[in-house]
């Protein structure tokens, strides 16, 4: 049975619908007919939302939730570019929760998102509870603190037995060193993993054939945009990102579906500080060819 039926008095044969997606409609002289099921429909909507006589019916989809678009909403270059510009990195946040309604808001826009083959397998964990994300802090850390000792052990071991260093084990020794730091300002009671921010936001998803990650990716950037016009900064965390999906102490605390993997970590809050100025960046390198 189909997923997709028209209504044949309601068809104006535009064929619209078969320009799009030639996999599920068949134009024969203005006659449209459909077949769509798994094999061949990937619940885009597209066909629904091109109809111009609202002829086309989608059952796997919802639909009352094809609001009609007047006008495209246009913003002015220039303006989007100053937006994007005034994007910080905020570590540190006011004592103020983010509102629940706000957090469902910035869920329903990644909704929206693209995903690659229209998987739609973005997951979102939000947490608020401060303790909980202390603790997901904490052991951070301690997953930071335990890598470096076992990478120290390794090079006492081989520098004992007189052998090289082999290059990529010196070149993350000289990155890991850096993560001393975390247990020095975790010492001094700083959140140097989370910020003790009031909200925490995990994009996550099951295995999937096609683009988890950017998929993620996509919505967490999506997520940071949104929630600056509600007053909120955001964070990336990429640290935790690291340690998540290589600490089993980290996974249990966090109690994810089986199976699924982190893609995307961000923390936010009402910033405690205002940046009075955009900042500098490299040029992008450009290659062109015309």
């Amino acid at each position: 049975m189909s997923w997709v039926t028209i209504d044949q008095e309601n068809c104006n044969g535009c064929g619209m619908c078969a320009r799009r997606c030639g996999r599920c409609f068949t134009n024969n002289d203005g006659v449209i007919t459909v077949h769509a099921d798994e094999e061949c429909c990937n619940l885009c909507g597209h066909c629904v939302a091109l109809c111009r006589t609202s002829a086309i019916s989608h059952s796997r989809m919802d639909m009352k939730n094809f609001p009609l678009l007047d006008d495209p909403v246009l913003f002015d270059p220039d303006e989007f570019l100053q937006f994007v510009r005034q994007r910080r990195s905020h570590r540190g946040f006011r004592k103020k929760s983010v509102p629940r309604g706000d957090l469902k808001k910035l869920v329903e826009i990644c909704r929206y998102c693209p995903t690659g083959s229209n998987l739609q397998t973005v997951q979102i964990k939000i947490i608020t509870n401060r303790e909980k994300i202390q603790k997901l802090s904490d052991l951070t850390v301690e997953y930071f603190i335990e890598m470096i000792h076992q990478i120290e052990t390794q090079i006492r071991q081989i520098t004992k037995k007189g052998e090289k260093i082999p290059e990529e084990l010196a070149s993350l020794k000289v990155v890991v060193d850096r993560y001393k730091r975390l247990g020095e300002a975790k010492d001094l009671g700083i959140d140097p993993i989370l910020h003790r921010a009031p909200a925490m936001m995990i994009f996550h998803s099951p295995p999937s054939p096609s683009t988890p990650k950017d998929d993620c990716v996509i919505a967490a950037q999506t997520v940071v945009l949104a929630a600056m016009t509600m007053g909120l900064g955001t964070c990336y965390i990429g640290l935790f990102n690291m340690a998540v999906n290589n600490s089993l102490s980290i996974q249990k605390e966090l109690d994810l579906p089986s199976g699924n993997s982190v893609h995307s970590v961000l923390v936010m809050g009402y910033p405690s500080l205002k940046y009075l100025k955009a900042v500098d960046r490299k040029p992008i390198t450009v290659q062109w060819e015309e």
